[in-house]
């Protein structure tokens, strides 16, 4: 991406919203390209945090591990999703793993500028600020649906999220971006592979949605809301 694309791409990142020319051409010029293949980890649980970064373009799974050494996915980020600041927040070790869906070019800032440029920026630090205000919305919203929805709800509403943050209108409906395994929809919503496979079929046999050339595809997400609703 040519330097002037990059910086119009940045400008509609949340992180750098209400900043002046002289922050933005700052802070946009301590971020570094870095580049990762599928499946590539970016770092490990328990590592120490040395940097944090903005996606310009791939898809990455962010995960814990259970308490039997299964992993537990928290959220997938797209294209101008910031991660890794908790650990630069709290000086403590990376609370996640974070891993790479697909090839991806990861915008990286060290933690000395992140740190310099928090000192100095008002207007970074609000953003970011507004930023952990959705993340722990999001986290409780979660938590919510675990402890008030069935399986079938839960898969339901993570489809709709998913297809909210990343999807792509076509003729059909939303599709999906990325292979979601089901194995990585179980991990979303605390249950079991052969659980979701059953959830699966039966939103495709309603004609609700579309698993074919294994992609997901959401034929009918208004129907789809309306199935959460209509459960409650």
């Amino acid at each position: 991406m040519p330097t002037n694309d990059r910086w119009k791409f940045l400008r509609n990142v949340p992180l750098f919203a209400e900043m002046d020319n002289d922050e933005f051409e700052r802070l946009a010029g301590d971020l570094k390209r870095r580049f990762f293949f599928a499946g590539q980890t970016i770092f490990y649980q328990g590592d120490p945090g040395h940097a944090v970064y903005i996606i310009e373009s791939g898809q990455v799974r962010i995960y814990v591990h259970g308490e039997e050494g299964q992993e537990v996915s928290v959220v997938i980020y797209g294209p101008g999703d910031l991660f890794g600041e908790m650990s630069l927040l709290d000086q403590k070790p990376r609370s996640a793993t974070a891993t790479v869906m697909e090839d991806s070019v990861l915008l990286a800032m060290s933690a000395d500028d992140f740190y310099r440029n928090l000192r100095q920026s008002h207007q970074l630090a609000l953003n970011l600020m507004l930023a952990l205000s959705t993340r722990l919305r999001q986290t409780n919203e979660a938590v919510e649906s675990l402890a008030t929805l069935d399986v079938n709800r839960r898969l339901i509403k993570k489809l709709l999220q998913l297809a909210e943050r990343q999807g792509t209108p076509t003729e059909q409906g939303i599709r999906l971006r990325g292979r979601l395994t089901q194995e990585g929809l179980a991990s979303f919503i605390s249950t079991s592979r052969e659980s979701v496979n059953r959830a699966l079929r039966a939103l495709a046999r309603k004609g609700l949605i579309d698993m074919r050339h294994g992609r997901i595809v959401l034929l009918k997400p208004h129907e789809l809301e309306r199935l959460i609703a209509s459960e409650n």
